[in-house]
């Protein structure tokens, strides 16, 4: 009698082990699946707003043709915001592109305050956004400079825009925000490209600024005894570019 209690005993603690151990891995396979399902639903929004800000994107640049309305700086800045939080080197490469060009078409246009794509710099509200806007924009410029192959006839004009790009944002002298009476704004300007500038150093600018003194002799030109970044680009080579 007492070992048939014993025994059975034993039985139930075995089954309340049992029980509670089922309990445990039934709430782990549920923290699991929630974790799963968690995972997917942010995977889908992601990729859905990333989808959505690409269709954006493009819709954008459609409508920004050679016989539209200029886009004001603010609305490229926006856009470029965009661009940048979704940017893939190898899936955004022809959106940066067209980012680019609209960039330096805004600077390009004359009489044109709120076009001008670096007057936004002039915004107390927007100059440490677009700062940092413009370091990102022109590292990436940086990134493709060294993919592109200047053999290749696509590749050379890419080439080109990219070194405009740093061309015209590493110089104040092109900026025609500082003609006329915004000539006072550059000491402060000039501040910003220098600010730039060590920004790209630090990261790297001055091996690409290497690779392209290499692969065009007569491209690059650096004063490492003054200024290890400081350079210019070769302007028979850079204008016959710009003409073809």
């Amino acid at each position: 009698m007492f070992t048939l209690s014993q025994t059975s005993r034993a039985w139930f603690i075995d089954r309340a082990r049992q029980a509670r151990e089922e309990r445990l891995v039934q709430k782990e396979r549920e923290r699991a699946a929630v974790v799963i399902q968690a995972h997917v639903r942010s995977f889908l929004c992601r990729s859905r707003l990333q989808r959505d800000t690409r269709r954006e994107i493009d819709d954008f640049f459609k409508a920004d043709d050679p016989g539209s309305t200029k886009r004001s700086a603010l609305c490229v800045f926006k856009i470029a915001r965009k661009l940048l939080f979704v940017f893939r080197i190898k899936e955004d490469n022809e959106r940066f592109e067209k980012l680019c060009r609209s960039i330096l078409s805004s600077m390009d246009a004359e009489n044109e305050p709120k076009v001008w794509y670096v007057s936004l710099a002039c915004s107390k509200d927007l100059t440490l956004l677009w700062i940092k806007q413009i370091k990102s924009i022109l590292w990436y410029c940086c990134d493709f400079l060294k993919q592109l192959k200047p053999e290749i006839l696509q590749d050379s004009r890419l080439i080109t825009l990219y070194l405009t790009m740093l061309v015209t944002f590493t110089d104040t002298s092109t900026w025609k925000i500082l003609r006329g009476k915004g000539e006072s704004l550059r000491p402060a300007m000039n501040h910003i490209c220098a600010n730039i500038m060590g920004h790209l150093n630090q990261h790297g600018f001055y091996s690409v600024l290497q690779r392209c003194d290499g692969l065009f002799p007569d491209l690059v030109s650096h004063t490492p005894r003054n200024n290890p970044v400081r350079w210019s680009v070769g302007r028979s080579w850079y204008d016959w570019q710009l003409s073809h």
